[in-house]
């Protein structure tokens, strides 16, 4: 199987790095955009500019994972897969070795699942989603694309979470719940009904507090 380049070097990029290192997912480097390539390695790899990453590390000889938490901007996961995508790189799922998972779940491309998740059984992902660590995910879910689900999440059977949804920090959704397109889930948020698209929610139980349909999801961070 291919070495892997991941296209991206914020925190969450490293954080795969690590969780990755002695797997049998090897990591050969790192391509970033212009404007974050300000050094020739990181995690003591080499680190590329995106432009070039095919004249360095070429498509028929590496894959690619395509890493943005998008926590600043959440519309702009899509485009950074697609980027990644159309360079003709094959992209790959991540998948710790550390996390509880079984064969009954159909994946897309490009998720990334951290170290001491529990994914239930018989669930479906999409393409381009972020599953933090100690995460747990009920069975029978369904997951769309370029989702982001934070670490310490709880979230029970049969639940629905529809496109490029973030769900906060230690939240918790009940059994049989839908989170429609692109809403966001406070950190520490208890969710017992369906969500409306393109809502805030926060609180337990949690309650809309606006909606962000024009701009999408931002958050200010510092890294991601």
């Amino acid at each position: 199987m291919n070495e892997v380049i991941l296209y991206g070097n914020s925190t969450l990029s490293q954080m795969v790095f690590y969780d990755a290192c002695g797997s049998s997912f090897k990591i050969a480097g790192f391509a970033v955009d212009s404007a974050y390539l300000d050094a020739p390695t990181c995690c003591g790899l080499p680190q590329v500019d995106f432009t070039e990453v095919e004249a360095i590390f070429p498509p028929s000889r590496y894959d690619m994972l395509a890493v943005l938490g998008g926590y600043s901007d959440m519309r702009a996961r899509d485009s950074h897969y697609r980027r990644a995508r159309d360079k003709g790189y094959q992209l790959r799922n991540y998948i710790s070795e550390r996390a509880d998972i079984t064969n009954t779940v159909v994946f897309g491309d490009n998720n990334i699942i951290l170290g001491s998740s529990h994914i239930g059984i018989n669930g479906s992902m999409g393409k381009n989603n972020i599953i933090r660590q100690n995460v747990y995910l009920g069975h029978d879910f369904r997951i769309g694309d370029n989702c982001y689900i934070g670490p310490g999440c709880n979230i029970a059977g049969n639940c629905n979470i529809a496109d490029t949804s973030y769900i906060g920090i230690g939240a918790t959704i009940i059994n049989n719940t839908i989170i429609a397109k692109e809403s966001l889930i406070g950190a520490g948020s208890v969710v017992i009904r369906d969500t409306e698209a393109y809502s805030k929610n926060v609180g337990n139980p949690a309650r809309i507090i606006g909606y962000h349909r024009e701009e999408g999801i931002r958050m200010r961070v510092d890294n991601g």
